[in-house]
């Protein structure tokens, strides 16, 4: 909430205005002068929301006939608590421990961040300006989101990605498909390319394996995260930390000591906030004495770059791999008419099914509203269903969900927009 999914997207919503304004004429008005960015307003806008988020947040948690008590906590055992603050110690006594203290940005030994030159995934989100050019060392979901909203800025951006491609977890044609939308958005994108060393002066300079040195005024390093529990004192109560310093848990988030769970990113990956508050929930209701297992079979992940991706389940190249034969059911955004009245035609949606059960094993969208379509899909994996089911919902016209009907379609060969694309 303070410096990850709520102020990244009060950033992603002022991009969309920015690139709205730009192309104002496209709309059918003129915006006369120069579309300039404030930063300072921006930060003001990012602020104040992440307060007016925090505020209600902790109001619902207090009239729910919680206690909150600020301070810097550590387990003395498996049952004691000591909570430092401003005001002193104060030890609690606790039947059961919910551990939620998140990640931290994972840092480079030759680029350590300074907050002035080389930033984490948090401390971009202060600047008080915006730079001239910036190197972003990472093509994950952050590095590309981050990327995506700085060249709408102004900034020259470079991502460099040490895999055969930026977000190396997600479809390929996903990623092939956010690849050129970067470039057409002036991003600059290296693949496959590692980093050798770095020099921090008046601008960053990083030199490649292949001699190519790349500069910029800042640097953003996006190499992932990591489990925040230094000074927990977990080893006083019996709880394991494992090689990559995540919390241990078992399948009802309980780590190796009784009545003390961990849930959120320090549990490990997926690190995703939905994800966290669905271990959370599983946590706490065993924390009560119910047994539930945590699920992760369905797990929508959704990415905020230009266009937004959206995507559930097996990617085409995992089903393969696991020795499934598929049929592909693929549309293109600019197929359906509302993509054109609202002047976002980029992307495609992709569904991925089992050829002999007909099931959807896996949905995979790019392009406007794609971060809200998946959880559509989200329903059809959860409930088993086949695309032949999926394609026979009506969907509303004209809206961005057609395309969902129509890929579905698709995985028969039916679809008005396209020729047939089973394969197996």
């Amino acid at each position: 909430m303070n410096t990850g999914c709520i102020p990244t997207k009060s950033f992603v919503a002022s991009a969309k205005a920015i690139r709205n304004a730009r192309r104002s004429r496209d709309f059918g008005f003129t915006i006369d002068g120069n579309i300039r960015l404030d930063m300072p307003d921006l930060q003001k806008r990012k602020d104040r929301i992440v307060d007016i988020e925090r505020k209600g947040l902790e109001r619902l948690v207090r009239d729910s006939g919680v206690d909150i008590i600020e301070g810097a906590a550590s387990f003395i055992d498996a049952h004691d608590l000591a909570i430092n603050s401003a005001q002193g110690e104060r030890i609690i006594f606790a039947k059961n421990t919910i551990i939620a203290t998140g990640s931290v940005s994972a840092s480079l030994p030759f680029m350590p961040f300074d907050g002035a030159k080389v930033f984490s995934g948090e401390d971009i989100l202060s600047l008080e300006s915006i730079p001239a050019s910036m190197v972003i060392v990472g093509g994950g979901y952050i590095g590309c989101e981050y990327a995506s909203l700085f060249a709408t800025f102004g900034a020259k951006v470079t991502v460099i990605e040490a895999l055969p491609r930026i977000l190396n977890n997600a479809d390929e044609e996903i990623s092939e498909i956010l690849s050129r939308e970067l470039k057409k958005a002036g991003v600059k994108v290296l693949s496959g390319r590692k980093i050798s060393s770095a020099e921090i002066d008046e601008t960053v300079s990083v030199t490649l394996e292949d001699g190519t040195v790349v500069s910029a005024e800042v640097a953003l390093v996006a190499i992932g995260r990591k489990a925040h529990t230094a000074s927990l004192g977990l080893e006083n109560a019996g709880v394991n930390v494992q090689k990559n310093g995540t919390i241990e848990v078992n399948n009802e988030m309980m780590t190796t000591a009784q009545g003390i769970y961990a849930v959120g990113d320090v549990a490990g990956e997926p690190m995703l906030a939905h994800v966290a508050s669905a271990e959370c929930r599983v946590a706490v209701e065993n924390a009560l004495g119910r047994h539930l297992i945590m699920d992760y079979g369905v797990i929508p992940s959704a990415i905020y770059t230009h266009p937004e991706i959206g995507s559930i389940g097996l990617t085409e190249a995992d089903a393969r791999a696991k020795g499934m034969e598929v049929n592909i059911g693929r549309v293109l955004m600019r197929s359906v008419g509302i993509s054109h009245a609202a002047g976002e035609i980029s992307g495609m949606a992709k569904i991925v099914c089992d050829a002999i059960s007909d099931s959807i094993v896996g949905v995979h969208i790019i392009g406007e509203r794609a971060t809200d379509l998946i959880h559509e899909a989200g329903l059809a994996l959860f409930q088993d269903l086949s695309a032949s089911t999926l394609s026979q919902m009506i969907h509303a016209h004209p809206t961005f969900s057609e395309v969902l009907s129509e890929a579905a379609l698709d995985t028969h060969g039916d679809s008005i927009y396209t020729a047939k694309t089973s394969v197996s």
